[in-house]
């Protein structure tokens, strides 16, 4: 096995507050070393090679109470993961080598209260939380898909660990196969799309509260949906939202999203695309961005009503890594407006400005942090219940602040995934996975494949394919007809330039793999990103 041990001391000699363990034929030990967490806060970090998960937690906790998490990819518990192990100091702690805090709370019943936050200071809670009762820590009965163990509570974690793994709660969409390393993230990714209440009204006519609330509070514990249950429940927008237009004004959602009109003040123009524009503006003093429909698009109730199906999936997201949604407003149906966070500048715009002075390709720490963000957005988007595929990733749609936080942003045709066929071939053409190109079944792998497509732009500062462009064999610029043709039969694919670590490009070639099965999910690379992050640049 391989266990990844996180300190909160520079020598890694105290207890760990955190451990996550998976199985590897390939384990290698590492020394302590320092981790950088929410730009300015350090964890430390080392990794073992245990034979035993539960043995390991034994020995390494003593006396020190804490709660070990076995994790399976199904109900039953038949197909191990991986495994988790908390200490039950019940103040926050750091989970992983990621952001992420976790408080894990002995109760005097011998109960445990185990509650996940979007942020190393355990601030922004994620609605992710589990009350593990005494019975289940020494019974050690399968609940959704996780064991529990714990040595305050009496029971023995001894014993070998045929299965072991790290999820607490509802994991949903991993099936059997998949690599061990997205257990590291399984858990604290699982959270659901929630429908915000009315109570989100207050908060919206507030917005030095929404900025601080980046994710709203919410009961976790829900009962896993069958996946012959989730076929049928499963919609897209375009065949439930659509088929009830009327009803999209008086939506619940919509409501409790609408802010007055006349206090959105529309300023600058800072982008058009085909369907709508973009304006930076304030409301409430807070600097806002402004999206519209074009002008002759507001005469079309069809494409209102797909515009406000749309502010219906953004209200119903929160996360640091996707924009924030801060409102919708109309007086009539010609000025319908959309308000979300400003953010500085667009991924492709700021690659524009590497490629104009020059600055050499590769990956370093800001990239690879900008890749991460993007990762971390694409998880919460497939763990969603059902699962929401954006359909759309390319450089426009990732923007950026000063700090160079990334967000995932525009999701115009993103869609929930329907478990029988989805053949809509929507998405930019250049970032387009192939199986979406062809009209064929995709599923959340058509997004992997896009990201994999950004790397490539993240690391060449270039457009996808613009190398195949340049240097076709008959001298003639190929065009984007003949490179999607080629990339559609495997014959093409985009360009590394093996500047910063191998690993990167190893990624970005996976994602990119013809054949759907063979790329990595977006928890997968999450994984391999934070690893990168921390070890590598």
């Amino acid at each position: 096995m391989e266990s990844a041990n996180v300190y909160s001391d520079s020598s890694c000699s105290s207890v760990p507050v955190s451990m996550t363990l998976i199985e590897s034929s390939s384990c290698t030990s590492s020394d302590c070393s320092a981790g950088l967490l929410d730009t300015s806060t350090y964890y430390y970090s080392s990794t073992t090679c245990p034979s035993d998960a539960k043995t390991y937690a034994a020995d390494t906790y003593g006396n020190t109470g804490y709660l070990l998490v076995d994790a399976y990819s199904d109900n039953t518990c038949d197909t191990y993961t991986g495994t988790a192990v908390y200490i039950t100091s019940g103040v926050c702690e750091y989970w992983a080598t990621s952001s992420l805090g976790v408080i894990t709370t002995l109760s005097s019943n011998g109960s445990i209260h185990l509650e996940y936050f979007l942020d190393s200071a355990c601030t922004y809670s994620s609605s992710l939380s589990y009350d593990i009762t005494e019975e289940m820590l020494t019974s050690h009965s399968c609940n959704s898909a996780a064991k529990f163990y714990s040595n305050s509570a009496g029971s023995s974690t001894s014993g070998t660990s045929g299965s072991s793994g790290v999820s607490v709660g509802v994991i949903i969409g991993i099936v059997a196969g998949v690599l061990v390393l997205v257990l590291l993230i399984v858990g604290f990714f699982i959270c659901r799309c929630r429908r915000k209440k009315a109570k989100r009204q207050e908060q919206i006519q507030t917005p030095s509260t929404m900025e601080q609330a980046v994710m709203a509070t919410g009961q976790f514990y829900q009962q896993p949906v069958s996946p012959a249950k989730q076929s049928t429940e499963s919609t897209t927008l375009a065949s439930s939202d659509r088929k009830e237009v009327s009803q999209l004004w008086d939506d619940e959602v919509i409501i409790a999203a609408r802010i007055p009109r006349e206090k959105v003040i529309v300023q600058q123009l800072i982008n058009r695309g085909g369907f709508g524009e973009v304006y930076a503006g304030s409301y409430n003093g807070q600097r806002v961005a402004i999206k519209m429909l074009l002008p002759e698009r507001k005469k079309s109730i069809a494409q209102v009503n797909a515009f406000l199906a749309e502010v219906k999936l953004m209200a119903s997201l929160e996360h640091p890594h996707i924009v924030q949604f801060v409102g919708v407003a109309w007086d009539s149906l010609t000025d319908l407006c959309v308000l979300s966070e400003y953010m500085t500048i667009d991924l492709k715009a700021l690659l524009l400005k590497f490629e104009e002075r020059h600055i050499p390709v590769g990956f370093d720490h800001d990239k690879v942090k900008v890749a991460l963000h993007v990762a971390h957005a694409l998880t919460y988007l497939h763990s969603c219940a059902p699962p929401v595929i954006h359909r759309d990733l390319k450089s426009k749609n990732i923007l950026l602040n000063e700090a160079m936080d990334a967000k995932v942003t525009d999701f115009g045709i993103s869609r929930e995934r329907v478990d029988a066929t989805m053949t809509a071939g929507v998405g930019t053409s250049l970032w387009m996975a192939p199986e979406v190109m062809l009209g064929e079944r995709y599923d959340d792998k058509a997004d992997v494949f896009s990201f994999g497509v950004v790397l490539s732009e993240l690391d060449m500062h270039s457009l996808p394919y613009s190398f195949a462009k340049n240097n076709s064999s008959s001298g003639q610029r190929l065009t984007d007809t003949a490179i999607l043709q080629m990339v559609a039969a495997g014959k093409l694919r985009v360009h590394f330039s093996g500047v910063g670590p191998h690993s990167m490009a190893e990624l970005g070639l996976e994602c990119v793999s013809l054949d759907p099965r063979q790329r990595p999910t977006a928890a997968e690379a999450l994984y391999r990103l934070q690893r990168i992050l921390a070890n590598e640049v």
